[in-house]
């Protein structure tokens, strides 16, 4: 009951200890009274009230607040006035928890028109109400003092959401250690961010993470291009290449180091983690709190600008969960801790610890002498090597590694989940056993595991996909009718407790053309059981939406919010209702909208009902005998042919696709669209069997063409790509993209393909066939995979899948089909897929007349067509002379055959217009780059990829050369040596990555000798005209301050070398790179050419330090890009790095970290630099002008900010004195 909801609420928000909160207590008037403490000032009372009564709470009640204390600053009171404007739905705990983080805010900030006085001595982050960074730009002269606004590094109290009792939240939270204790811990922390950097992860420190810290928050993440998953793979997972992947860790008493975390109890560490996708390498201190508060129940659903438009998520969110956050989040919290303890305590793998997890119930069998043989299995050795090096290596049994780092084991743990979520249960987190490998995770075979996957929200986004792929819901909706409709389903929702009416009566016909096992009509199979004693009599009012039970019935049968099946005598259907008041019964009132099987609305008047009133007469009554059914049947203890029939009955229920969708539309303009919001008109039950529907698809089904009525807006909303489409297919054949099977089966595909090598045609290793199936059939078949477990046409050929070359032949054998979904706009009759298979038709089962392909891995689907109302699916169809506009027959449009993928001439695809079909090339990447690997590269030549996936199926690189973009802080932070600055003075403030491998033998730490440099062969310039006071300034002292680094730092250990006699103004500096680790590709090239050193340029504008510095290479060139090379060197010589252009450039950063930032960016080894000739005096230079035009290209593709006037300091002619060179 919504009164005992509200009042259990009260309870709830008083013993929850909200922040900011002292009290909570329920008012005389069913009102909420709360007392806050702000930071600053007096604490005062706030009333809340539920709007429009207590009875709606919680889904359709808002809540007003006010406060009658005197004083309270205005902007806190503009504050409790915006509460209706978001607080619909929202449950009191919630709520409560909200109002006291906004007004901690606003006493943090105040507003522009009513500051908060927090005195002189107050040094506060600016956040506004919505929680929103301000940015206030400080007067031209406090270079020194700006601070990263987004980042900082000092608050260990999180911020203002630890307000409490008028205690200060940024008071920082502190933990005392000596000295000695300090350095060593902190020494360690930055080993072990150190020992994740070098494997490829970026490091983002968000709070603390020093040994004095009592709170940290760290971010561990890698692009997804990087993690050798198909580009299949990727759309399905709704991710972006250019995305990362992050991995947040919070610590809450302190940093817990590998030691740590082995000794102490599982359950005793304040260690939580979170798993999810940024556009950047880390997101902000606040969106990282966000990801930890226990009220963020879901963050990758769409925000709304303050401008009232909506905004997609992906365009602003600096942090939001991937599609299985929930679940992985969940295992990552629960477990990982404990598995990590089992692993180190008796030698196991991954899997071995789950299983070993799962029989123990977590404990540790230290009795056990010998392990049993199954904890020992471990996962296949070839799916790990399709990972990249970074993940499937194992620091934990890496036995180079002499202290273990937590958090890249932490991190490692999580992305090998995410990569193979497809293996395990997203519930219980075990291996899936089964044959068919998805390429979208799902739950197990378990029925409770189906039941939390439903009701803790694990699955997809019912609402996101209608929004965003209305046609593909479509679709999967009409091939589950049809499959039901023929009695051709293999698996059901069993586990949800659906609560669903019962089955009076039989709709599907055993004669249904699309059914194979036929039976004649009336043949005494799966009787349904007898039902009717379920019914009850009743008396209806089909106008005034009123029900009248007997009187004699004690007690009510019904309960609001339950569901009814009404079926009247005068009515052409059953019609269904949801149960509105109980509390005047035997009179029962029903929602005023009816639904009836057909999905069609049946309201008795378009106009209102008007309520009765002593100037009104109510209309007559009208009571009618009816028989009433309630939704109150267990779906999961239905037999098979109950749910098949229950399954119809509430699709048949359903609004249509077009409907549902106009409908999330128009809700998402005022609140988070959710279709449990349209509750007169779409019931629970159906509700959950289309999340069903939606969430076992575990095929990538994407659309690549125009649907019927999809108007031109909706086109382009979609993002459909046309130009995916296959040609020469008639337009009554829709197309879809159509991919299966686990994320590496593209691998396995590809291996298949060099397996069979000496027995294929370089040029054509692949060729393209059809295969129809009955519409019926397609529901199991995107769930279970092409299979051959089954016979319904016969196997005349031999066992295998089959397939055709002809579209016409396989039209006969997908059947046209008549009995469809009302709500689809589709209007499916029949449909087939496009495959692509290992051209060796000698050794499949038979290759004439049909392609009978026996071996799984050989088969990759590629298109999925379906042939929409209008189009005749049983005769081959022919071109038509003449125009052709607006015919059904109208082909596709060649759209560039030059984009095309060349077929067998022996055997190509043809379509039923009797022509061969163009396959765009997107859609045979894996062929492709197959066939110039076998003809141009040997095997044992080709150089393994540098993500360490050894796939040529994985998704490229799409960001040419782009800079991870690190932040100089979190460079500073990995490399500084604050414990030796005692001993070693300030200027050793890095710590480089040369030292890493440093040489302890008695010989030369390096070959590099300082001044050895020819300054004659460098393009030295004069001062230049726009030399400003302010600049001239901070580059003499960031000069003084780099010279004196360098002279107290070996030169093996600090890697660069500025020779101050090559400085002839601050404006232009010559550095050299040197000391490069000898096992790096381009130390390699350096050695072979005789070059000791990487010569750079900088040169300085009149805006630094507030804009970057141009930087680039002089000498020696190298290797661009696209012959392989790397480092993120544009082909020009200019440095390719967000760092270096305004969008990622700091006025805090220091040339000395730049120039770290530079070295570490060519030591990358995902894709090494490398020489372009390691020919001994063969080095050729890099012009000035080439590099210029470089840097800019750079910045316009990946959309960087390039510095005001910077070809004014880029540009030696423009600018710079008379002597300057024009080289």
């Amino acid at each position: 009951m919504p009164r005992k909801a509200f009042v259990a609420d009260v309870q709830a928000a008083e013993e929850k200890h909200i922040p900011g909160i002292s009290s909570v207590a329920r008012g005389p008037d069913d009102d909420v009274i709360v007392t806050f403490f702000p930071a600053i000032g007096s604490p005062f009372e706030i009333n809340f009230m539920a709007q429009p009564d207590v009875a709606s709470y919680p889904s359709e009640s808002m809540f007003m607040a006010y406060t009658n204390t005197e004083g309270v600053p205005a902007a806190a009171a503009a504050a409790l006035e915006e509460i209706p404007n978001w607080s619909f739905g929202m449950r009191l705990p919630e709520l409560i928890t909200t109002v006291s983080q906004k007004l901690q805010r606003v006493f943090a900030t105040g507003s522009r028109e009513d500051p908060v006085d927090l005195g002189d001595d107050e040094d506060t982050e600016m956040v506004d109400v919505d929680g929103e960074d301000q940015e206030y730009e400080e007067d031209e002269g406090d270079d020194d003092e700006e601070e990263e606004d987004y980042y900082p590094d000092e608050d260990d109290g999180f911020g203002l959401s630890n307000v409490r009792l008028g205690s200060s939240s940024h008071a920082s939270a502190a933990r005392q250690l000596d000295p000695a204790s300090a350095a060593k811990l902190n020494s360690r922390i930055r080993h072990d961010l150190k020992s994740a950097k070098l494997a490829g992860f970026s490091i983002g420190v968000l709070n603390g993470m020093k040994a004095e810290s009592e709170n940290s928050i760290l971010s561990l993440s890698i692009r997804v291009a990087k993690l050798g998953l198909s580009e299949e793979a990727v759309q399905a997972w709704d991710l972006e290449p250019q995305q990362y992947l992050v991995l947040l860790i919070r610590y809450s008493n302190g940093y817990k180091c590998f030691e740590d975390i082995i000794n102490d109890p599982a359950k005793s560490h304040d260690v939580t983690f979170r798993v999810g996708v940024s556009n950047k390498y880390k997101c902000t201190l606040l969106e990282a709190l966000a990801a930890f508060r226990e009220t963020t129940k879901d963050t990758n659903k769409q925000k709304t600008a303050d401008d009232g438009e909506d905004v997609p998520e992906k365009a602003i969110a600096g942090f939001s969960n991937v599609f299985i956050s929930s679940s992985l989040n969940d295992f990552i919290n629960g477990q990982f801790i404990s598995l990590l303890k089992i692993r180190n305590s008796v030698a196991l793998g991954w899997d071995g610890a789950k299983r070993y997890f799962n029989d123990k119930q977590g404990r540790l069998d230290v009795q056990t002498a010998e392990l049993a043989s199954q904890y020992l299995e471990e996962s296949d050795t070839q799916k790990d090597s399709i990972l990249p090096d970074s993940i499937a290596a194992d620091h934990l049994t890496d036995h180079q590694v002499k202290v273990i780092s937590f958090p890249f084991i932490a991190a490692q743990f999580a992305l090998r989940y995410l990569t193979r979520c497809t293996e395990f249960c997203l519930v219980c987190h075990d291996k899936i056993e089964e044959d068919f490998e998805a390429l979208k995770p799902y739950v197990c075979s378990k029925p409770l595991c189906l039941y939390q996957y439903m009701s803790l929200g694990f699955g997809p986004s019912v609402e996101h996909e209608i929004l965003t792929q209305p046609y593909v819901v479509d679709l999967l909706v009409s091939f589950c009718y049809a499959s039901a409709f023929a009695r051709r389903l293999r698996e059901y929702p069993t586990g949800m407790s659906l609560a669903v009416p019962p089955v009076l009566n039989s709709v599907t016909a055993s004669s249904y053309a699309g059914r194979m096992n036929y039976q004649a009509p009336g043949t005494p199979v799966d009787a349904l059981p007898d039902m009717k004693s379920l019914q009850i009599e009743v008396k209806v009012d089909f106008h005034r939406q009123e029900i009248t039970f007997d009187a004699a019935l004690p007690s009510c049968s019904v309960r609001n919010g339950d569901w009814v099946v009404v079926a009247a005598a005068s009515r052409s259907s059953p019609e269904h209702f949801r149960v509105e008041d109980i509390s005047y019964f035997p009179l029962v009132k029903l929602s005023s909208t009816a639904v009836n099987r057909n999905g069609n609305l049946m309201t008795e008047s378009t106009s209102p009902a008007v309520p009765a009133t002593p100037a009104t007469t109510p209309p007559p009554t009208s009571l009618i005998p009816a028989m009433l059914t309630i939704y109150n049947q267990n779906f999961d203890e239905m037999d098979d042919l109950q749910k098949g029939e229950t399954i119809i009955m509430l699709l048949e229920t359903l609004p249509s696709v077009r409907e549902l969708r106009a409908f999330l539309v128009q809700q998402s303009r005022k609140s988070e669209p959710s279709l449990k919001g349209w509750k007169e008109r779409v019931s629970p039950a159906a509700l959950g069997m289309l999340r069903w529907i939606i969430a076992s698809n575990r095929s990538c089904i994407v659309q690549v063409d125009r649907c019927p009525g999809q108007s031109d807006a909706e086109l382009a909303m979609s993002k459909t790509r046309l130009d995916q489409r296959l040609s020469g297919i008639s337009e009554s054949w829709v197309q879809f993209r159509f991919a299966q099977g686990s994320p590496d089966k593209e691998q396995r595909f590809l291996n298949s393909l060099r397996a069979q090598q000496t027995n294929l045609d370089a040029k054509y290793p692949t060729i393209f066939a059809w295969h129809g199936s009955a519409l019926c059939n397609w529901h199991s078949i995107i769930r279970s995979g092409l299979d051959f477990k089954e016979t319904l046409n016969g196997r005349a050929y031999g066992h295998g899948v089959y397939h055709a070359i002809d579209q016409a032949t396989s039209i006969g054998y997908a059947q046209s089909n008549t009995i469809r979904w009302h709500g689809s706009e589709l209007k499916i009759s029949s449909a087939m897929s496009l495959n692509e298979i290992v051209n060796c038709p000698t050794q499949f089962t038979s290759s004439s007349p049909f392609l009978v392909v026996q071996h799984i891995d050989w088969i990759q689907c590629r298109y999925l067509l379906v042939q929409v109302q209008g189009g005749s699916s049983m005769l081959p169809e022919y071109p038509v002379s003449g125009n052709s506009s607006g015919n059904s027959n109208q082909v596709t449009s060649d759209l560039n055959s030059t984009s095309e993928v060349e077929q067998d001439p022996k055997r190509p695809a043809m379509s039923t217009l009797g022509k061969p079909i163009g396959v765009p090339r997107c859609a045979a990447s894996i062929s492709r780059a197959f066939r110039v690997s076998a003809v141009e590269t040997p095997a044992k030549k080709k150089r393994k990829n540098g993500s360490g996936s050894g796939s040529s199926g994985s998704i490229t690189q799409v960001v040419e050369l782009e800079s991870e973009g690190e932040n100089i802080s979190d460079i500073d932070f990995l490399f500084s040596d604050d414990e030796n600055t005692s001993a070693m003075g300030k200027g050793k403030s890095k710590e480089k990555l040369v030292t890493l491998n440093s040489k302890k033998d008695g010989k030369p730490l390096t070959d590099f000798v300082a001044g050895s440099l020819d300054q004659a062969t460098l393009p030295m310039l004069q001062p230049p005209l726009y030399a400003t006071s302010s600049a001239t300034k901070t580059l003499s002292r960031n000069l003084k301050e780099v010279l004196a680094t360098q002279n107290k730092t070996p030169l093996h250990e600090l890697g660069w070398y500025i020779n101050p006699e090559m400085i002839s103004n601050v404006y232009q500096w010559i550095v050299e790179l040197h000391s490069f680790d000898q096992s790096l590709p381009l130390a390699q090239d350096m050695k072979a050419a005789k070059v000791t050193s990487i010569i750079l340029e900088i040169r300085f504008g009149k805006d630094y330090p507030f804009s970057p510095p141009f930087v680039r290479v002089i000498r020696p060139r190298f290797l661009p890009f696209s012959a392989g090379g790397g480092g993120h060197v544009t082909a020009g010589g200019a440095m390719c790095m967000e760092l270096l252009t305004n969008t990622g450039w700091t006025s805090v950063s220091t040339i000395e970290s730049v120039l770290l930032q530079v070295r570490v960016e060519m030591m990358n080894l995902d894709r090494p630099a490398r020489l372009e000739s390691k020919v001994k005096g063969s080095q050729r230079d890099y012009g000035t002008a080439e590099a210029i035009d470089a840097y800019e290209r750079s910045c316009k593709m990946h959309g960087w900010a390039i510095p005001p006037g910077f070809r004014d300091f880029a540009n030696p002619t423009d600018g710079f004195g008379a002597g300057a060179s024009g080289y």
